[in-house]
C-alpha cells in the first residue's frame, strides 16, 4: 500500500490541472498544483464486514495513516462513506479538516472524534477548500434513512466535477448547478435506495453531463452493480462515459472547457 501513498506524494499535478484518483466504490481523491489534497468518500477497512457482514472484495489501495489530506468529505453516515475505522487516522494529522452531514457528525460523536476540525455539512452550503476547490454540496435521495445525505458540485477552475452521491433517481438531481457538470460520478449498483445501471445512464443524458465516471460496484457482493450494463446502456443513450480502475488517474486540464 506504501507505493500508491508515495505515488500520490510525487503526483503534483502542473499548474492548471487537478488530478483525480478513482479509489473503488464511491471514493476519490483530489490533487491540485499545489499538492492540496482532497478526499471524497474514501472507504480504506473492514468495517463494514465486521459490522454488517459484507466483506470487502476490492484490495486495499492506501492506508489511513499514510496520507495527510487537507480535507475529507464525507457525503453521509454510511461507513462505506464515512470510513469510522480511518477516521481517527485522518484526524491525526494537524492538516486535516473533515466535513460531515448530520449522520456522519453523531458516528463521531459516538467515537469521541468531535473537535473544531470536523464541521458540519448541509445541502445548500458553500465551502473554498485551498486555492483551487470551491464545493457546493446538493440534494440528492438516500432514503428515509439518511436524510441528511448531500450530492457534491466540486468547481475547479473551468471544470465543474459533479459527485451525485448515494442516491436514487429524482427529477430534482437536475437543475442549473448540476447541468452541463464536465464530469459527473454517480452510483450504479441499484440496491439500498440507488441508481441502477439504466437509471444512471438515463441521468447522465438528462444531466447533459461531459463524461461520466460509474461507481459504487464490485466492491461488495451485496450491493450489485454491473459496469458492463451502464456501458451498454451509456452507448444506448450515446453518454460518454470512463470505466476506471481502482487506484486509475484522470488529468484534469481546469483551464479548457
Amino acid at each position: 500500500m506504501k507505493e500508491f501513498s508515495e505515488f500520490i506524494k510525487r503526483d503534483i499535478p502542473e499548474k492548471g490541472f487537478v488530478h483525480f484518483y478513482f479509489m473503488g466504490q464511491a471514493g476519490f481523491i483530489l490533487q491540485d498544483s499545489d499538492g492540496f489534497l482532497l478526499a471524497y468518500d474514501l472507504y480504506l477497512s473492514d468495517c463494514c464486514e465486521r459490522e454488517f457482514g459484507f466483506k470487502r472484495l476490492m484490495p486495499h489501495l492506501l492506508g489511513a495513516d499514510e496520507l495527510a489530506f487537507d480535507a475529507v468529505l464525507c457525503s453521509h453516515g454510511h461507513y462505506d462513506h464515512l470510513d469510522i475505522d480511518s477516521a481517527e487516522a485522518f484526524l491525526a494529522s494537524p492538516r486535516t479538516q473533515m466535513y460531515v452531514t448530520q449522520c456522519g457528525l453523531e458516528e463521531l460523536r459516538k467515537r469521541s472524534l468531535l473537535s473544531d476540525r470536523v464541521h458540519l455539512i448541509r445541502a445548500g452550503d458553500h465551502l473554498a477548500l485551498g486555492h483551487c476547490f470551491t464545493c457546493d454540496f446538493v440534494y440528492c435521495d438516500h432514503g428515509d434513512e439518511t436524510p441528511h445525505a448531500v450530492g457534491t458540485l466540486f468547481t475547479v477552475g473551468k471544470k465543474r466535477i459533479y459527485a451525485v452521491g448515494d442516491s436514487a433517481y429524482r427529477d430534482a438531481l437536475i437543475h442549473e448547478k448540476t447541468t452541463g457538470a464536465d464530469l459527473v460520478i454517480l452510483p450504479i449498483n441499484g440496491a439500498f435506495g440507488n441508481l441502477n445501471e439504466t437509471e444512471a445512464a438515463f441521468l447522465a443524458k438528462n444531466l447533459q453531463a461531459g463524461t461520466v465516471i460509474p461507481s459504487h460496484f464490485w466492491n461488495f457482493a451485496e450491493h450489485g452493480g454491473n459496469p458492463h450494463v451502464f456501458q451498454q446502456e451509456a452507448e444506448k443513450l450515446g453518454v460518454k462515459y470512463l470505466l476506471m480502475r481502482q487506484g486509475e488517474r484522470l488529468k484534469i486540464d481546469t483551464e479548457k472547457l
